[in-house]
């Protein structure tokens, strides 16, 4: 072993300080996206839940249409923020709600202007344990349901047929709505409704389509028209797009909703940190606390310690004794008080003899001799007026004066 690998000191850190640097950086990250996610988890779900909605894969949803359209050059979006947010920019908006959509919240749709399509819900699915995001049949939706979902004003009638078979759909009455020819549809549903027009019907003359009254929405009562059930027949899955084309007014995007469905963006006071105007108080917080940090990391050393209330040693001894001036004053803040003269008392102590005073409080006996201790006297030192007055001791302090003008 050498003399160098002797005297050289030994790296006693942790870490290196681009390794601390790093940590701190990925730990700021981390907790800034956990928050971030935190507050807008809820309108980063993808929807494929196996719902009736145009986020759900499944045979009853609706997102293969999407797909399709978008492939068919047609602009698309999804509206999750409720009938609050609608454009009138829209061609078309498609809502598709489920057996348990209020009739109030579907009526805030229809209530509005503009081209709308309701997609009446058909089937009763469970989930299937095998695959997640599909759905099993389990038989029909109860006509009732459907009626109550339209509400009591349109007074609706729900019917379906039994077999399965093409349908050959026509404009019914004066409607310039064209027919389309569809595959094999399974039990085609059909709607009867109060005050409702006829658009599209089957050859039987059962309306598949109708326009409700006083109001710019179809309502479209078989969804095996247009959902991912129904689109794995070709002739259907044309049938869709060129019924969607018919319904639109003007160039601007088809719009699916699905806040009716449960995916509607919620509000929350987290988000709101996030979201304008919001921002900038957000962003200067998180500026003040980067420079606190930057701050605590380049203070030089480790905290000074306070010291000792009362210090000990000779040294501390020292300085106590250095602060009494020779005339008995301590340099304090208390030593101006205890040294000045106090005022006496009315009518004690003018023009009496100091003994004859002293013997009234008791400090001194008949012979005006004081009680009180005197200090002693040094060595050679003489006390020339006999009362215990004497000259201070030039090398040693006098003692403070504690006697005042007040008996208590």
């Amino acid at each position: 072993m050498t003399t160098a690998a002797i005297t050289t000191p030994r790296d006693t850190r942790v870490f290196r300080p681009v390794v601390v640097l790093f940590l701190v950086l990925a730990g700021v990250f981390s907790f800034s996206a956990y928050f971030v996610l935190q507050a807008y988890a809820p309108d980063l779900k993808g929807g494929d839940d196996g719902g009736s909605h145009a986020l759900s894969r499944s045979a009853v949803g609706f997102a293969g249409l999407v797909s399709l359209l978008r492939a068919d050059g047609v602009p698309v979006l999804i509206n999750r923020d409720g009938p609050a947010k609608r454009d009138p920019n829209w061609s078309l908006l498609v809502l598709t709600p489920e057996e348990s959509t209020k009739p109030s919240d579907l009526s805030d749709f229809t209530a509005t202007s503009g081209p709308t399509l309701v997609v009446l819900p058909k089937w009763e699915t469970t989930e299937d344990p095998l695959n997640s995001g599909w759905v099993r049949n389990a038989g029909l939706i109860d006509a009732g349901a459907l009626k109550t979902l339209l509400g009591k004003p349109m007074d609706a009638t729900i019917s379906r047929r039994a077999d399965t078979a093409p349908v050959q759909l026509a404009p019914s009455g004066a409607s310039q709505q064209p027919g389309f020819a569809t595959g094999p549809i399974a039990q085609l549903q059909s709607l009867t409704a109060s005050g409702a027009t006829p658009v599209l019907a089957d050859p039987h003359g059962a309306a598949v389509l109708v326009r409700a009254a006083g109001s710019n929405a179809g309502i479209l009562a078989d969804p095996d028209l247009m959902n991912t059930h129904g689109l794995r027949d070709l002739t259907t899955a044309r049938a869709a797009v060129a019924l969607i084309g018919s319904l639109r007014q003007g160039d601007g995007p088809v719009v699916f909703d699905v806040s009716l469905d449960g995916l509607e963006h919620s509000p929350s006071l987290l988000k709101l940190a996030f979201e304008p105007p919001f921002l900038g108080a957000t962003l200067c917080l998180f500026g003040a606390a980067l420079l606190m940090a930057v701050h605590a990391a380049n203070r030089f050393g480790a905290p000074e310690r306070a010291g000792r209330a009362l210090a000990l040693g000779k040294l501390a001894l020292a300085e106590k004794l250095g602060g009494i001036d020779p005339h008995g004053q301590a340099r304090t803040a208390h030593g101006p008080r205890l040294s000045r003269p106090q005022p006496q008392r009315r009518g004690q102590g003018a023009g009496r003899d100091p003994a004859e005073c002293r013997r009234a409080r008791g400090l001194c006996g008949p012979a005006g001799r004081t009680h009180r201790r005197r200090a002693p006297l040094g060595p050679g030192v003489a006390d020339p007026g006999g009362q215990g007055s004497r000259q201070p001791h030039p090398l040693r302090p006098t003692p403070l004066s504690m006697e005042t003008g007040d008996d208590s």
